[in-house]
């Protein structure tokens, strides 16, 4: 295989790595969203049972009220009582303390049920508390692993688009335009293999000069069909798309590169 070939080939691997980097860099902001929406959700359950807590304290405070504004409605019946001077007044006055008292028992009733309907809203508060607890110590360690993988990421990126000045140091400007033309288009190989005669990119079989041509692998040979490079030296692109072949080593299928 020529310099050439191997060198673009190196190439290829480093910028099909440095694509994949760009790619999770660029779906970060994406998964902190979907973080922050895991951790929204126990936020906003939290919420409702503090505010359904809230509603019941004030209707209890309403019962306790009502109960004790009865209690006072009792007494003053009862000074009535005292002041009356006929029977008649005085057990119509009984009447009434004892309508209230049955109002107060069925308000008491009331408080009952309510009291324990508290207990059961402060155990949901309770659980729904600690979930949102340990669901916001999860995402901010998600949140740091992100961080610190966006680091990485940058730090390999960096480092990948040093080596690719070296790389490229030497390469014909006219592949070199071409390959990275295919790339950006492909998102993925930009050289495949010819393979079994066939091109590596559109799959047609090459006439036998090109196959003679790519497997002495001395320059870039270019598909017929589709105008894709090979690891042999094909290059070839694919209308459309444009990818590039190439063969390793003559007489042999050399180095495999799948397309996808």
């Amino acid at each position: 295989m020529s310099p050439l070939i191997e060198k673009m080939l190196t190439l290829q691997d480093r910028d099909r790595r440095m694509l994949q980097l760009l790619r999770e860099q660029k779906d970060v902001p994406a998964r902190k969203q979907l973080i922050e929406t895991r951790l929204q959700a126990h936020r906003e359950s939290l919420k409702a049972s503090q505010e359904e807590i809230k509603k019941h304290t004030a209707t209890l405070k309403n019962l306790e009220v009502e109960i004790e504004a009865k209690k006072n409605q009792i007494k003053k019946y009862r000074d009535q009582q005292l002041q009356a001077k006929k029977n008649e007044e005085y057990r119509a006055l009984e009447h009434e303390v004892a309508t209230v008292q049955k109002q107060i028992r069925t308000l008491e009733d009331q408080e009952i049920v309510a009291m324990e309907r508290m207990e059961e809203l402060q155990k949901t508060q309770g659980t729904h508390q600690q979930d949102f607890q340990a669901e916001e110590k999860q995402v901010q360690a998600e949140f740091q692993a992100l961080e610190t993988r966006v680091q990485n990421i940058q730090h390999e990126i960096d480092q990948m688009r040093a080596e690719r000045t070296t790389l490229t140091a030497g390469v014909d400007a006219t592949w070199l335009a071409r390959y990275e033309r295919i790339l950006q288009k492909t998102g993925n190989y930009a050289m495949v293999p010819v393979e079994k005669n066939c091109c590596g990119g559109c799959h047609m079989t090459l006439p036998p000069s090109v196959i003679h041509d790519a497997r002495r692998g001395q320059t870039i040979t270019s598909c017929n069909y589709c105008g894709t490079p090979s690891p042999e030296g094909l290059y070839s692109r694919r209308r459309g798309c444009g990818r590039m072949v190439a063969v390793s080593d003559a007489n042999r299928g050399g180095r495999k590169v799948r397309t996808p």
